[in-house]
């Protein structure tokens, strides 16, 4: 018997049958393995085509999820309306000349971040300082002063206003007007500050 070299990838062997009785078992065992044969090519391509379409999919949903939803809400469907408010913010902050920009996002962000009318905070900017033109402390546009407040940047300012507002035990509860009367409390600040938050509309 020769010796096949051990890096032999594919040996070919060639059987002579001459009994007419194994030629015919043969022949029967080749038509029986045929159809098993296509039947695993099949197996085989559908595999692969259920493969791709599964990589696919996980492909869209994760790039589904890379997708940031929209802040503050609870879908994750993003509208291209713009947000009314901006303009009428913009708007409003124009007619009373204010320098830009107008940190209207930022406001909006604090309002509904802390439950408060969008309106309150610009308005109380305009009562107090001009929207900032007589404003005495750094980034304070609101005159808000136990002790002197100025803030690292006109957004924390805001957020700081807004959170007081809402949040804090003095303000915590109560309503717009009391809210202002303890901010200011001159008995006629509520009505002015709620005057001002009316022009916005």
């Amino acid at each position: 018997m020769p010796v096949l070299p051990v890096d032999c990838d594919i040996v070919v062997v060639t059987v002579k049958v001459t009994s007419v009785r194994a030629v015919r078992v043969l022949i029967t065992a080749e038509a029986f393995f045929q159809p098993v044969r296509k039947w695993t090519m099949l197996a085989a391509f559908w595999a692969r085509a259920l493969g791709a379409a599964a990589a696919g999919l996980v492909l869209i949903a994760a790039t589904i999820a890379d997708v940031p939803a929209a802040r503050g809400t609870s879908s994750s469907f993003v509208s291209l309306t713009p947000d009314p408010r901006i303009v009428r913010l913009e708007r409003f902050f124009k007619i009373y000349h204010c320098a830009t920009p107008y940190y209207t996002h930022e406001y909006l962000r604090a309002a509904d971040s802390y439950g408060l009318d969008y309106r309150l905070l610009p308005a109380i900017s305009i009562r107090e300082t001009q929207c900032g033109i007589t404003a005495k402390d750094a980034n304070n546009t609101w005159g808000y002063h136990p002790g002197r407040q100025s803030f690292p940047s006109i957004g924390m300012g805001i957020d700081f206003i807004a959170k007081r507002l809402a949040r804090h035990p003095l303000y915590e509860g109560k309503t717009l007007k009391d809210k202002l009367f303890t901010y200011n409390p001159r008995d006629a600040y509520p009505e002015e500050v709620k005057r001002i938050m009316r022009q916005i509309e």
